[in-house]
């Protein structure tokens, strides 16, 4: 009776799993957009001069409170045309741990006054675990261990920018070419990202429009279209994402001595399917630069 137990119990963290792997990727963090984009491109780690330093934590609510927690934490450092970089993601869903541990470098090229090209690339590892404290049954059972894994990964990304415009391209989770099998982990189910953004306006009001193209393996890809509002010499910013996954996000900003960047977001569905497994995300995120 026991052995059934923990294995139903298997069985629901493997749904779950899969459950999660379109949380994690239809809905990513909120805080990648404009306030840390190296959350997803390796080729931006560097690209302000001096050590930055990045956290955020997401909690998707979903009718149990920390049942779906995500965090990360970014450091990245710019010397010359050289961008040096570290990122850690934990997160917890339910009975699983799913973490990523990598290391990023980038190069830029100065091809104009203003235009910037850079080039990154990070490697890295990610681990799936079972939380076996969390789970009544049978300790022997030889299921939960099924899940306890790691697979090494890498990311490819490029960066173009000049005062008002900026275009990204990225290559996530090569772990394709590193396995002859297909490797899922429930989580880096991301198979390319496209990104624009242009300043429109530039005064008292700065206004930023951005679209990004992205795709997530076994769905169907997916448009995200926002605004980013700064006022006040910068030191406050309003922001609204419209994503075709049938959310949208909505979020405010502080930066304080032109050294903090401190953002709140909260992201909701807006279709009644979606609305049964979850009723939003809250998001908090923050950005340092220690070299101010």
């Amino acid at each position: 009776m026991r052995r059934n137990n923990i294995a139903f119990i298997s069985l629901l963290a493997l749904i779950f799993l899969n459950t999660n792997k379109t949380t994690a990727q239809v809905s990513p963090p909120v805080s990648m957009y404009y306030l840390n984009e190296y959350l997803y491109n390796p080729a931006v780690a560097g690209k302000i001069h001096g050590l930055n330093l990045g956290l955020s934590y997401k909690n998707n609510l979903t009718g149990s409170n920390g049942q779906t927690v995500g965090n990360t934490i970014t450091a990245d450092y710019g010397w010359g045309k050289n961008g040096f970089g570290v990122f850690v993601n934990t997160d917890k869903d339910g009975l699983l741990n799913v973490n990523r541990f990598a290391a990023s470098y980038a190069y830029n090229i100065q091809l104009s006054e203003t235009g910037n090209l850079r080039f990154g690339i990070s490697a890295g590892v990610t681990t799936l675990k079972v939380n076996a404290g969390d789970i009544i049954g049978d300790a022997t059972d030889v299921l939960p261990a099924q899940y306890d894994d790691y697979v090494f990964d890498g990311d490819l990304g490029a960066h173009y920018s000049t005062d008002k415009l900026s275009l990204s391209a990225v290559a996530p989770n090569l772990r394709n070419l590193i396995y002859s099998d297909n490797v899922s982990d429930g989580y880096n189910y991301s198979t390319f990202y496209f990104s624009a953004a242009y300043q429109v306006l530039d005064g008292p009001v700065k206004l930023t429009p951005k679209v990004l193209y992205r795709g997530v393996d076994g769905y169907d890809s997916i448009i995200d279209a926002g605004i980013n509002a700064q006022f006040a010499q910068n030191q406050f910013n309003l922001l609204a994402f419209y994503h075709s996954s049938n959310n949208v996000s909505f979020g405010v900003g502080f930066n304080l001595l032109k050294r903090y960047q401190m953002q709140a977001s909260y992201s909701l569905p807006i279709n009644n399917n979606l609305k049964k497994y979850t009723y939003g995300a809250v998001e908090l995120g923050l950005k340092v630069n220690l070299s101010k």
